[in-house]
């Protein structure tokens, strides 16, 4: 996973009210672990969910543009990194 992947995720995070900014970016990482277990096992893209990665699954979601230095970005940043923790504490390891 890389910085771009976190960069699309909050964006579409900022198309979404705030308070619902967990729960969806805990739903945005699943939909993202299915898709790519989806294609290690037909060896193709998921059909609704592309390749499988973070990237692909926020590229699927209206998005905003908000600059990266305001602070409504950053939150919406934060919630995707608190949410792959989260993710990963359950013992997923990749995304």
């Amino acid at each position: 996973m890389g910085l771009s992947d976190l960069d699309l995720a909050a964006r579409a995070l900022l198309a979404l009210p705030q308070d619902t900014w967990a729960a969806a970016a805990g739903q945005l990482i699943e939909a993202a672990h299915t898709a790519d277990l989806w294609r290690k096992c037909h060896g193709r893209s998921h059909p609704g969910g592309g390749t499988g990665s973070l990237y692909a699954q926020a590229s699927l979601l209206p998005r905003d543009g908000s600059p990266h230095s305001s602070a409504r970005y950053c939150s919406a940043l934060l919630a995707v990194l608190q949410a792959l923790e989260i993710w990963r504490q359950r013992g997923h390891r990749e995304v």
